[in-house]
């Protein structure tokens, strides 16, 4: 898979529309979850994507305020789950988060049958879950 971590201003309109193209099919058509996809925090937002093949496969996006990263949008496309993809994808973000925001904390906020990939990942819960958009989530902070 061929990673790429590009900001906002720096996609090109190709790009950009791959992304949200994934992001609606996994998180609203897949998902039967009709929300606002596209906000504001992609505009703040460096996004991670990775191509197989040519074609655009899994992405995800970070931001970040003062004292936290915040990682989201994690998605792979349907039919390719199951290969590494997602974990491939995770480890490329939090290598590049870890070395441009060493003393942040990073978190993100996992749908609850993904808790158990992110613990692998070195995340743990904080708190109890919670809906979002119809869905159980839980908040995950990852330790160095």
């Amino acid at each position: 898979m061929e990673l790429h971590n590009i900001s906002y201003t720096d996609l090109t309109t190709n790009q950009f529309f791959e992304l949200l193209k994934l992001r609606i099919s996994v998180f609203v058509v897949e998902q039967n979850c009709p929300y606002q996809e596209l906000d504001d925090l992609d505009l703040i937002s460096n996004h991670f994507f990775g191509y197989l093949d040519g074609k655009l496969i899994a992405l995800g996006r970070v931001y970040k305020d003062l004292n936290t990263v915040y990682i989201g949008r994690i998605a792979v496309k349907s039919n390719l789950r199951k290969n590494g993809y997602a974990r491939t994808l995770m480890k490329f973000i939090l290598k590049d988060v870890k070395t441009k925001f060493p003393d942040l904390t990073i978190e993100l906020s996992a749908q609850e049958y993904l808790i158990n990939f992110y613990v692998s990942l070195g995340f743990e819960t904080k708190g109890e879950t919670f809906i979002e958009d119809g869905i159980p989530h839980i908040k995950m902070t990852y330790f160095y």
